[in-house]
């Protein structure tokens, strides 16, 4: 009985945020995109299937009205960040979130025929501010990474090993949890379990970066990978925004 509370305390919690709507309306944009592709010969479906794409990024578009000055904030508070390589890589990719935005309102504006633009144009610019953005932040999971697999491989050496020979093979016992002489890929594991939020945070941002690439046409990706890509970041955007604590911060 709890977990059905809990759980609906949660889907009420999670959809009363604009973040959490926002990674919902995400994931079924790029699953409708998935879809639709997926049905090339049934033309009226995929119409209407594009049609509630359309709707969902147009939404989205909304929900994000104004939130370039969140990151402007964000942005600022990062300047207090000791590590010099994260405090400018976390500041300067708010800011180029904060600019992607920005420019996103205008195609927002044009699509409702408020104004008249080069839609185009100005995609790209925001394209261009998405994919400096997400560079940033892969810049930043690497260097966390890296800083974590050294930091595991310290500890390994310096704990105290105890030393089992079972039938000629030696292995080593870390709190409990037996590893084959801390090899490289057992550290790699060790820091992936401890370190969720980092290596979420990477698959993220890899999956996105196709997309800013192929609106500036640095790629040619079809809509199928488009789709299934957005499809993983957007999930591990609604996890992050149902468990904070896999999010990575700041």
């Amino acid at each position: 009985m709890s977990t059905s509370s809990d759980l609906i305390t949660g889907i009420i919690k999670f959809g009363g945020q604009t973040n959490g709507r926002d990674k919902f309306f995400r994931l079924v944009q790029y699953s409708v995109k998935l879809i639709w592709w997926n049905l090339k010969n049934k033309n009226d479906l995929v119409e209407k299937l594009k049609k509630l794409e359309s709707s969902m990024s147009m939404t989205r578009k909304l929900l994000r009205m104004g939130k370039s000055l969140d990151f402007i904030q964000a942005a600022l508070k990062s300047l207090h960040i000791k590590d010099d390589i994260i405090r400018w890589t976390v500041t300067l990719s708010k800011i180029s979130q904060s600019m992607f935005l920005l420019f996103d309102h205008i195609i927002y504006f044009h699509n409702l025929g408020i104004i008249k633009t080069d839609k185009a144009k100005w995609s790209k610019i925001s394209a261009q501010f998405w994919f400096f953005s997400l560079a940033l932040n892969l810049t930043r999971n690497f260097y966390d990474i890296a800083n974590l697999v050294k930091l595991e491989m310290s500890k390994q050496q310096k704990r105290g090993n105890e030393i089992q020979y079972s039938n000629g093979e030696t292995t080593a016992t870390y709190n409990g949890r037996r590893t084959p002489n801390a090899g490289a890929l057992s550290v790699v594991v060790q820091c992936v379990c401890d370190n969720k939020p980092v290596f979420l945070d990477l698959v993220k941002n890899v999956s996105d970066l196709v997309l800013p690439l192929n609106t500036l046409g640095k790629v040619n990706a079809s809509t199928g990978v488009q789709g299934f890509l957005g499809i993983i970041s957007s999930m591990i955007g609604v996890a992050t925004v149902w468990n904070p604590t896999l999010k990575l911060v700041p």
